[in-house]
């Protein structure tokens, strides 16, 4: 079955993928198949933290036989002449889920950002209407701050009311982030599947925190890696996810699936076994 057709008929787990940063992708190929019974779909990124990776869509007809491909795309690197025409390409090729995203920014202002992402999802949506591309379109989330629910809130409400049908959402780490989401969710046309990013090092922790838009590691949380080995780490990160799946158990009737931000053999497992008895 598709992506589309099972949201909504279970809870659905999907897994992120970075394809590479040189030619090489069967050893990704390799190293995705293990998740092939595990994950309903795959979140294919698009040159995260602007850094030059293989093209989302090419890595995304890669791997279409694992599991149903979510490719994203951003309004950073291209104009409206050439999203349009990896827009037929992707049709062309039966990809059908598509994430329209901003994009990281670039640090040396080497961007392109002719059209914004309301833009691009109206862009999608008049293909879909003028050839019949058949995209189901999504878009991402940060996760709000008390202050800022109304603002999150107006802009999922938008995005739903052009075209967009799912959002996956920036990790959360606590019940109350995922209850602020749903607040700003509320009463809007969407599905919801809900990040959630293992932290496997102080080190990552630190990075994550501090460099990657929209992710606001909890102080506690990150320091429980400070003096943890590496084999002391993995616990930890188990341990993390399994209370994170605990404490927001009461809350999953109201989303639509979970997304895991790594590729981790062992914590994917552990969710996808969580969501089949919940």
């Amino acid at each position: 079955m598709s992506f589309e057709s099972l949201i909504g008929r279970k809870k659905l787990l999907t897994i992120e993928f970075n394809p590479p940063k040189n030619p090489d992708i069967q050893k990704y190929i390799l190293k995705l198949e293990q998740f092939k019974n595990i994950a309903d779909a795959i979140n294919v990124t698009d040159s995260p933290m602007a850094k030059p990776r293989m093209n989302s869509i090419v890595s995304a007809n890669f791997i279409k036989n694992i599991s149903e491909p979510i490719f994203n795309l951003t309004c950073r690197d291209k104009n409206k002449i050439a999203i349009q025409s990896d827009l037929l390409a992707a049709s062309a090729l039966g990809l059908k889920n598509i994430l329209a995203i901003t994009g990281d920014p670039t640090k040396d202002n080497d961007s392109v950002y002719k059209i914004n992402v309301f833009e691009l999802i109206k862009l999608i949506q008049s293909l879909n209407e003028q050839f019949n591309t058949d995209f189901f379109i999504g878009c991402a989330s940060d996760i709000p701050k008390t202050n800022n629910i109304p603002s999150i809130k107006s802009r999922l409400k938008r995005k739903s009311e052009i075209g967009v049908k799912f959002v996956i959402t920036q990790p959360i780490f606590s019940k109350n982030d995922l209850e602020r989401f749903l607040e700003a969710s509320e009463n809007i046309n969407i599905r919801k599947i809900i990040g959630i990013m293992p932290i496997l090092s102080y080190k990552s922790a630190l990075y994550l925190n501090n460099f990657v838009k929209g992710i606001d590691i909890p102080q506690p949380v990150i320091s429980k890696f400070e003096n943890a080995s590496k084999e002391d780490s993995k616990l930890v990160a188990i341990g993390l996810i399994e209370k994170l799946l605990e404490d927001i158990n009461s809350l999953l009737p109201y989303v639509e699936g979970l997304h895991i931000m790594k590729l981790d053999y062992e914590i994917a497992n552990l969710i996808k076994k969580y969501l089949e008895v919940s």
